[in-house]
C-alpha cells in the first residue's frame, strides 16, 4: 500500500455540457506531474479515448458527476430524516458527511454507469464538487453554472441543507418571457416590449434606444435564468428551510458568464454576490485523488 504513492496514476474526470468535457492528469508521488483537457462531440469518441488511455495506464480512475433530478442534500443522516421529507429510502443511495448526507436516485446512477462502455470509478452527485470547494457555509448560497444546469446549494451554520437543481431550457425565443419575470424593467413600458425581441421592427429599436440598452447590457440568456432561479430557490429557502437571512451569493461559473449578473442580484435580492471561476473537472479529479 505504501509502494502505491510512487507509481504514475492517472485520473480521468468528464462530463457532458453540450458537448462531453474531460480532464486527464497524471499523478505521481501524490502530485500532478501533467494533463490533458479534451472536448468531444459524440460519445463513441469519448469512450475510445478513455479506453485506449486505461489500457496505456492499468492504474487509471475514471470519475464524473450525476446530472440527474432525483438527488440532493440532507441535513441528517439519519433514516428517520428522509422519510420525514418523503424520500424513499430504499431506493437512494446516500453518502453521509459528518451530519449531513447527499443522496441519489439508485435508478438514476445505475443508468449512467451502464450507458459507457469503459467502468466509472467514482461518481459523484453534482452538489459534491460544490460542498468539496465550499469554504465558507455561514449563510451562503453556492451557484454551479453550465450551460445546460444550474446547481444550487444552501447553507446555514456550516453545513447544506438545501439544493436545487434547475436543468435549462436553450430555446432562446424563451429569453423574453424569462426577461419579463425580472422586476428591473417593471420601469420599461409595456407597449416598447413586443411578445417576441425578434419581432420588434428596427423604428421601434430606434425609438426605443433606452430600451435596446437595458436589454443588451442586461446579460445573455443565462443570467436571466440565474436570476429568475434564484429568487425562485431563495423564496423556497425563506419558506421551507431557514428564517436566517442569505448573506451571499457565490456564483461558481464553468462557462464566463456576464459579471454584471453581480450587480443585478444585489438590485433585485439585496444580497452580496460574487463570481468565482470554477474548474469542475479539476475538482472532480481532485476529489477522488483524495479518495484513494
Amino acid at each position: 500500500m505504501f509502494l502505491k504513492k510512487f507509481f504514475r496514476r492517472q485520473f480521468i474526470s468528464f462530463y457532458f455540457d453540450n458537448k462531453y468535457k474531460l480532464l486527464l492528469e497524471h499523478v505521481k508521488n501524490n502530485k500532478i506531474i501533467d494533463s490533458i483537457e479534451k472536448e468531444f462531440e459524440e460519445k463513441k469518441d469519448i469512450e475510445k479515448f478513455i479506453k485506449e488511455k486505461i489500457d496505456e495506464i492499468p492504474q487509471t480512475f475514471v470519475s464524473t458527476i450525476l446530472q440527474t433530478l432525483n438527488q440532493g442534500v440532507i441535513d441528517s443522516c439519519s433514516k428517520q430524516k428522509y422519510l420525514d421529507k418523503d424520500i424513499d429510502f430504499d431506493n437512494v443511495k446516500i453518502r453521509c458527511i459528518n451530519n449531513y448526507s447527499f443522496y441519489a436516485s439508485i435508478y438514476d446512477i445505475t443508468k449512467l454507469l451502464k450507458e459507457y462502455s469503459f467502468n466509472i470509478d467514482f461518481l459523484y452527485s453534482i452538489f459534491a464538487p460544490i460542498d468539496f470547494f465550499a469554504k465558507e457555509r455561514k449563510n451562503r448560497f453556492y451557484v454551479l453554472v453550465l450551460n445546460n444546469y444550474i446547481a444550487i446549494l444552501g447553507y446555514e451554520n456550516f453545513k447544506p441543507i438545501y439544493s436545487d437543481l434547475i436543468i435549462l431550457n436553450s430555446d432562446e425565443e424563451e429569453i423574453i418571457e424569462d426577461i419579463e419575470d425580472i422586476d428591473l424593467l417593471n420601469e420599461i413600458e409595456e407597449e416598447s416590449i413586443d411578445e417576441n425581441i425578434e419581432n420588434i421592427d428596427e423604428a421601434d429599436i430606434n425609438e426605443n434606444e433606452e430600451l435596446e440598452n437595458k436589454i443588451e447590457n442586461l446579460t445573455t440568456n443565462i443570467e436571466v435564468k440565474i436570476l429568475n432561479s434564484l429568487k425562485e430557490s431563495i423564496k423556497e429557502y425563506y419558506e421551507h428551510y431557514s428564517n436566517d437571512f442569505i448573506e451571499k451569493i457565490i456564483i461558481l461559473d464553468t462557462i464566463g458568464i456576464d459579471i454584471t449578473i453581480n450587480s443585478l442580484i444585489e438590485e433585485e435580492l439585496l444580497i452580496t454576490s460574487e463570481i468565482e471561476n470554477f474548474d469542475l473537472l479539476k475538482i472532480i479529479n481532485r476529489m477522488s485523488i483524495e479518495s484513494i
